[in-house]
């Protein structure tokens, strides 16, 4: 009785190690194609717009929180107006290498 016992025990934790084991060749057997990147882009123009989106998003918080801090309506609408044609500008580049399958870095 004590025998089955420990082989059931021991059968188990040689069972375990093995699927512990296999564990990390079977993420390391994905194919390069399907990695994405760090921020969940499946591709470098994806990745280049998410980019783009967290800069634009950040450049507006920036300019809102000098408007706070200063009150001045001209200046606000100035930046807003620049942040916009920055961002719209980069946007089209990014669309236009998009469209012609131009890669990102030569």
């Amino acid at each position: 009785m004590k025998k089955s016992r420990y082989f059931a025990v021991a059968l188990a934790a040689v069972m375990g190690l093995s699927i512990v084991a296999g564990a990390p060749a079977a993420h390391a057997a994905v194919p390069p194609t399907q990695l994405s990147y760090e921020d969940g882009a499946s591709n470098e123009y994806s990745f280049r717009m998410k980019e783009e989106d967290r800069i634009h998003d950040e450049n507006v918080r920036r300019i809102k929180f000098d408007f706070r801090r200063d009150g001045d309506q001209e200046k606000y609408n100035r930046a807003m107006r620049e942040e916009q044609k920055r961002h719209d500008q980069a946007v089209k580049r990014i669309m236009r290498d998009y469209n012609n399958r131009k890669p990102w870095r030569h």
